[in-house]
Formats: structure tokens, C-alpha cells, sequence
């Protein structure tokens, strides 16, 4: 039997292999010669063309490099619940909130598929508003997929599922949690902000929705551009928001808890005067409710629906807003 392992057949292999190195080392030693071969053939005006498209190609690239980038912020389209995405010009991302009574696996199937196609890998921060299912159900999906450098609520009490998911994850993975009260301000990055304007240093109690009226309430601030986010806050907490802050004023207003009758009271609107207004709800007859959607349209102002427009983004360059909608974003 031949034994294939013997002397002359190992030396044919090597030469082989030898053989097949010097062939590479030729091809790749001779390819800038026949490179420059072939340009000498080439007419100079195409040549000289397609230099001056390559330095073009170049200054535009180091040109949008430089270009200030906008602030934008998302409304995701979560059903009846709330999920805002901030990006700042820094490129930093925040999620507001992140839920849904209506749409089931909302974390699964719509925020982490939204906030991977929107090119989000990590969050700056994680933002709760109240620990109400339908701002928090989805955010345990959100603190598995990504992840999350800190997280911030007002600490209310609450033994809610979900809520306590997110605390117990947070333990697990030492992600540091921090409380928010009004006072306190959040910088995305030298130019960007988010002002606490509540729950105050006392949460409210005895209201109609202790939760709902302690909610976290700030204002995103960009240049000359304000947007205010309510959470759930009700005619309660709207008082006492009034009667503690001087300046209200917002271009943007999301609807407080979802556009609900209880909500966006007509001082709340006197006070902010925006000239858009968000409203994150499933539609029907109470999200957003007839009432509130009075209001706003005796104001002329802009309303904008997750229900109708599905997701919503907003960009910022400091002085105006840009508006575009995505009826079928991913996961809706």
C-alpha cells in the first residue's frame, strides 16, 4: 500500500506551494504597473474628470462631518402608551418611557425593533416618567436588548410587575438608578438639556391618580427650541406645576396621559402655548378624548397622532421644528 505521507510526496507538495506564492507575490507586485499601463490610455479629460469627482466626493464627506446635527426626538407609535426617543446633536439617546395597554410584547415587538432601526445601540439614559404599566411594560425587553448607562424616575412607590422588573434588572446588570425631582437638569450635551420641572420635592397626595399627577415632568431645551413632556399629569399636578413654575413656555407639548379628558387643561395651554402638540394614545373615544382635542383646535395649533400618523419625528436645528411621520415603521 502507498504510503502518502512519504518523502517525495511531501517535497511535491512544498514545490507547490512555492510555486503558487511566487505566482501571488507576481500578480500583486505587477497590479499597480498595469494599473498606471492602463491610465496612460485613458483620455486625460476622463481622467481629470474623475479626479475631480473623487475630490468632490471627499470635500462633501468631510463637509457633512462638520455640519451641525439636529435634535431629534421620536415619537414611537406604542399604541395606548408613551415611548419618546431623544437624540441629541451629540449623537447621545434618551428613551422617555417605553409602554402599552394595548399592544401586546410592546418591548419585544416594537421598541427594540424601532430603536434598532433608528441606529440605536446604547442608551445615555433610560427615563421614566411613573411606574404605571403603560409607560414601563416594555422596558425590561429595552434593558435586555441595548445597553443602558443609567436610569432615572421620580421613585414612586409602586409594586407594579413591570416596574419591578426594571428594578431588579437594574440590580442585576449595576445599572445606577438615580431620582428626579423639579430643580434638577440633565445636560445631553453642551447645548441640549432636560429641566425637571416636577414632581416637586413632596410627592402629591389624596388625588384623583397619586401616580398619574406625580409624574415627571421636564422640558428638552435646544438652541431657541422647547419641547415639554407631561406624562400623565392631571388637573392636580397641572395646578401644582403652575403654581411652582415661572416659565412654561414650549413650541412642543405632549398631551398629558394620552390626550385624556382629565389633562391639558386650558391653563396648562394658556401657560405653555405650543404651536404642536403630541398625542400618544390608541384613538377612540378616550385617548385622545373629544375635549381635549377641543381645546387644542380652538388654539389652531398642530396635533399630531401615533394613532393616525403613526411613529412621529421631530428634528430641531435650534430655531424651527421639521416634522415627518412613518405609518409603518418596524414593529407597527
Amino acid at each position: 500500500m502507498r504510503n502518502p505521507y512519504n518523502n517525495n510526496n511531501l517535497k511535491s507538495k512544498i514545490q507547490n506551494l512555492k510555486l503558487f506564492i511566487l505566482r501571488e507575490i507576481r500578480l500583486v507586485w505587477n497590479w499597480p504597473a498595469g494599473l498606471l499601463a492602463r491610465l496612460r490610455r485613458v483620455a486625460p479629460e476622463r481622467l481629470l474628470l474623475v479626479v475631480l469627482a473623487l475630490v468632490a466626493l471627499g470635500l462633501w464627506w468631510g463637509a457633512a462631518r462638520l455640519l451641525p446635527r439636529p435634535l431629534e426626538v421620536t415619537a414611537l407609535s406604542v399604541g395606548d402608551g408613551d415611548a419618546y426617543l431623544i437624540r441629541a446633536p451629540s449623537g447621545g439617546c434618551v428613551l422617555l418611557d417605553g409602554g402599552s395597554r394595548s399592544q401586546a410584547y410592546v418591548g419585544e415587538e416594537v421598541l427594540v425593533p424601532n430603536l434598532l432601526q433608528l441606529g440605536v445601540r446604547r442608551l445615555d439614559a433610560l427615563i421614566i416618567s411613573h411606574p404605571d404599566a403603560d409607560h414601563v411594560n416594555g422596558l425590561p425587553d429595552v434593558l435586555g436588548a441595548l445597553p443602558v448607562a443609567r436610569v432615572l424616575d421620580p421613585e414612586q412607590p409602586d409594586d407594579g410587575t413591570a416596574y419591578q422588573q426594571v428594578v431588579a434588572i437594574c440590580k442585576e446588570k449595576a445599572i445606577p438608578r438615580f431620582p428626579v425631582r423639579a430643580g434638577q437638569q440633565i445636560d445631553l450635551d453642551r447645548r441640549t438639556r432636560l429641566r425637571i420641572l416636577a414632581p416637586g420635592p413632596r410627592l402629591l397626595s389624596g388625588t384623583a391618580s397619586d401616580t398619574n399627577n406625580n409624574s415627571l415632568v421636564c422640558r428638552l431645551e435646544f438652541g431657541r427650541t422647547r419641547m415639554l413632556f407631561t406624562g400623565d399629569l392631571q388637573a392636580e399636578g397641572e395646578a401644582q406645576l403652575l403654581g411652582r413654575t415661572g416659565d412654561l413656555r414650549a413650541d412642543v407639548l405632549t398631551a398629558a396621559h394620552h390626550g385624556s379628558r382629565n389633562g391639558t387643561g386650558t391653563a396648562l395651554l394658556d401657560a405653555v402655548r405650543p404651536q404642536i402638540v403630541v398625542i400618544s394614545g390608541q384613538g377612540g373615544e378616550e385617548h385622545p378624548h373629544a375635549d381635549t382635542l377641543r381645546r387644542l383646535r380652538d388654539r389652531g395649533v398642530v396635533i399630531l397622532r401615533t394613532d393616525v400618523h403613526g411613529r412621529i419625528r421631530l428634528r430641531s436645528d435650534g430655531t424651527t421644528w421639521r416634522v415627518a411621520t412613518f405609518r409603518n415603521a418596524a414593529g407597527r
